[in-house]
């Protein structure tokens, strides 16, 4: 997740329930398994992706290229994607409450374990980072 990661603003990866045709390609695609279904939506689970894009290019709707920021203390829980039948409103930065100045949660693992905090100079930002628009 760290190269989401940006001044304590998490680029959330979201999935459009209105666009999306649930033909599974994403979640086939996905490398590390960040994208999980029900019977009603394909959400992505922000605590496992790493912004690699593999899940992009093959989505024949383009339905999985949104990119919402949030706290990264706070991104869109699953439960709440799988209800969802439109995207929410986009955040303007000034809405956004980042943690406190130079630190930054990480999921330990897609378990749902203790999350681990580090220090802002800890995260990867360099140009060489494939970073999501």
């Amino acid at each position: 997740m760290n190269a989401l990661v940006e001044n304590g603003i998490l680029k959330q990866h979201l999935i459009d329930p209105v666009v999306c045709i649930r033909c599974n390609t994403c979640e086939a695609t996905c490398p590390v398994g960040a994208i999980t279904h029900d019977d009603r939506n394909y959400v992505v689970r922000a605590d496992v992706c790493n912004g690699c894009m593999a899940c992009v290019a093959p989505c024949p709707t383009g339905s999985i290229d949104h990119w919402h920021p949030v706290a990264v203390n706070a991104p869109y829980s699953i439960e709440e994607q799988l209800v969802w039948d439109d995207l929410p409103e986009l955040l303007d930065a000034a809405s956004i409450a980042p943690l406190g100045e130079g630190q930054l949660p990480f999921a330990a693992s897609a378990s749902g374990s203790a999350t681990a905090t580090v220090a802002v100079s800890q995260v990867n930002t360099s140009p060489s980072s494939t970073v999501p628009p």
